[in-house]
């Protein structure tokens, strides 16, 4: 039975003693998410409350048992009920049977509700799994087939395959048959459409000024929506995913009547809106003034946001966020939509910055790569570092202030950090996301990582896997 009671502005909060019809949907709506409201009687009593109140734990939200604006919005959310498993234990069931009762392996099952390994269940305990998003993009050119293969052996673990597309499929048939590739494995497929350097093609590494002739041009403009609608037409092609993370102050607005566009594009052809945007620092008097996007608005255009941070930040010795910098801006970002909708940007492969004073240091191979012309910073995969190391004699350090470690080595005559990202720095992002409640990560790309990240998120995640019918 639909309850678009809760759909409708609130007049005023449900609170314990409240009565009615809108009472009523929220005891149904929270019945369906697996928690116990008690009788369907349209009364908000004890039973009701604790109810609430367990959903406000499960989210992170403030727990007072008080139906609010964020409660509301919460079940008004359809993704909700599709991301979350729940199950109650019944008398004698250990661990194992309930893990195989929601579908997933005991030791995610005890991460997720905090087990220890010798605890036993008692009947009646509720246990809660969050499924988490894993969006694996596939860049064009030589790494695609091996991305491809990669998925092919993972495919388990992956929710849907992004495919970076050179604009209309007439334009990159090698992008459609990616698609073609990815659909066989059982993938829903999201076509990306960026403004990225080539070939880094790193979410957030913009070719300067294109995203801003984009957004300001009418003819770039509707050449885009006429991209997005082509590949409308290939089969395979479950959403179209528009890398937005160069955006700057200013275009905001912009975006979003872009963006309004495309959804209603999209929706008429019954494929989704993706959107990447930068994950801005909205903190302090400048950050505040300076966030002109519209993120409730975007919330609305979007079926998914990929929150992209920037590849690096700092003065003379730039590196990538720290785990802290990064969750104080998930966190700001997160209050103004909603984080199970949120899905984080890693570029899984390794960072190499020159650095501003070169001084001698261990060589190493040359690097054979197109770097930025401005800092000449380059990505290459996880493997090609560890080689680059070894070539130099050299072992990785771990360096606090980003999280992750790093090493310093001649590259092309010039002394370079050279910043990995390894099984120990994904599993802190991961913590985040889990700390958070986001939806999940987005990888880029397939191909370039530690190959020990898969079997990280088998340890600790079940992986959302769509129906087909929400994306066929």
């Amino acid at each position: 039975m639909p309850w678009c009671g809760l759909r409708r502005p609130l007049g005023r909060l449900l609170r314990p003693g409240s009565r009615g019809e809108r009472v009523a949907a929220l005891q149904r709506r929270l019945r369906e998410l697996g928690y116990d409201p008690g009788a369907e009687d349209g009364i908000y009593g004890h039973q009701t409350a604790e109810a609430v109140r367990d959903l406000q734990r499960d989210l992170g939200l403030r727990v007072d048992g008080i139906a609010g604006p964020r409660v509301m919005a919460v079940l008004a959310d359809p993704d909700l009920l599709d991301m979350r498993r729940s199950h109650t234990a019944a008398p004698g069931e250990t661990l194992a049977d309930a893990a195989r009762a929601l579908g997933v392996a005991p030791q995610v099952l005890r991460r997720a509700c905090g087990l220890t390994r010798r605890g036993s269940l008692a009947p009646g305990q509720r246990l809660m799994v969050w499924e988490r998003w894993v969006a694996a993009e596939v860049k064009p050119g030589t790494g695609q087939g091996g991305a491809l293969r990669i998925l092919g052996r993972r495919a388990a673990l992956v929710s849907a395959a992004a495919v970076a597309a050179r604009g209309a499929p007439a334009d990159d048939p090698a992008a459609g048959e990616a698609a073609e590739a990815a659909a066989a494995l059982g993938l829903p497929v999201w076509v990306t459409l960026h403004t990225r350097r080539e070939p880094a093609l790193v979410p957030g590494d913009e070719e300067p000024g294109r995203l801003q002739r984009l957004l300001h041009r009418a003819r770039e403009r509707e050449e885009l929506v006429a991209h997005a609608r082509a590949w409308c037409g290939v089969a395979p092609v479950a959403g179209v995913h528009v890398d937005l993370s160069g955006l700057r102050f200013g275009d905001g607005p912009r975006a979003l009547g872009l963006l309004g566009r495309l959804a209603d594009e999209l929706r008429s052809a019954g494929r989704q809106l993706i959107v990447s945007v930068p994950l801005r620092d909205l903190s302090g008097l400048w950050g505040r003034v300076a966030n002109d996007l519209d993120w409730e608005a975007l919330g609305r255009l979007a079926v998914r946001l990929v929150l992209v941070p920037p590849l690096l930040v700092g003065g003379p010795e730039p590196r990538p966020l720290s785990p802290a910098e990064l969750r104080r801006r998930l966190r700001l970002i997160t209050r103004r939509v909603s984080p199970w909708r949120c899905l984080v940007a890693l570029p899984v492969g390794a960072l190499i910055v020159p650095q501003a004073n070169p001084e001698p240091g261990p060589s190493a191979e040359t690097l054979q790569a197109q770097d930025e012309p401005e800092t000449g910073l380059a990505v290459v995969s996880y493997a090609r570092a560890a080689g680059l190391a070894r070539a130099a004699r050299t072992r990785p350090q771990w360096e606090e202030a980003a999280g992750r470690p790093a090493f310093r080595c001649l590259v092309d005559g010039r002394e370079s950090a050279v910043w990995l990202e390894n099984r120990a720095s994904l599993s802190v992002k991961l913590e985040l996301v889990e700390d958070l409640r986001l939806g999940g990560v987005y990888l880029s790309a397939v191909g370039e990582e530690d190959a020990r990240l898969w079997g990280l998120l088998e340890e600790r995640w079940k992986v959302h896997k769509p129906a087909p019918a929400a994306w066929a």
